[in-house]
């Protein structure tokens, strides 16, 4: 279910974001500790920033927020189409730098890192048909195109 799977996506956002707002609040490893240390940190149960920004960026969290900028409008309707793209973009924006890193290897073409560029130039494209009768307002079809234009700018 598209709606359900874009409110758990939205819980991952809000967990990455938290951790890059408040990076301080969370327990730090100085990655010069020992191993030992780590072990310590670990049998306590502590997760620190990066592993609790890892596991929300594992390639299928990455994947998902990628499908979610292509939902099925015809089965969904336009509104609720439209409302779960906003939240995807929200959520490629938040994961951006985590996800390009963990497909870096896979996806570099001439230097370029290219995870969720095409996809979301897609949406770009849809949301920018000005009079194609798609009833978006003027203002509204704005702040679609520069949300759109500030994941492009993150993903860039």
């Amino acid at each position: 279910d598209y709606k359900f799977a874009s409110k758990v996506l939205a819980l991952g956002e809000d967990v990455v974001m938290d951790v890059v707002l408040h990076d301080e609040e969370y327990i730090q490893i100085d990655e010069s500790a020992t191993d030992d240390v780590k072990k310590d940190y670990a049998a306590e149960g502590v997760t620190t920033a990066n592993q609790l920004v890892a596991s929300f960026t594992t390639e299928q969290w990455c994947d998902l927020s990628l499908r979610m900028l292509a939902p099925p409008t015809e089965v969904l309707g336009e509104m609720s189409s439209r409302g779960i793209k906003e939240r995807a973009l929200s959520a490629v924006r938040a994961m951006a730098p985590s996800c390009q890193a963990v497909y870096a290897q896979e996806e570099e073409v001439d230097g370029d890192i290219v995870w969720g560029v095409e996809e979301v130039k897609r949406v770009r494209v849809e949301w920018n048909r000005e009079g194609s009768g798609d009833g978006l307002d003027p203002v509204y079809r704005k702040e679609l195109l520069d949300l759109v234009d500030g994941v492009l700018g993150v993903l860039q």
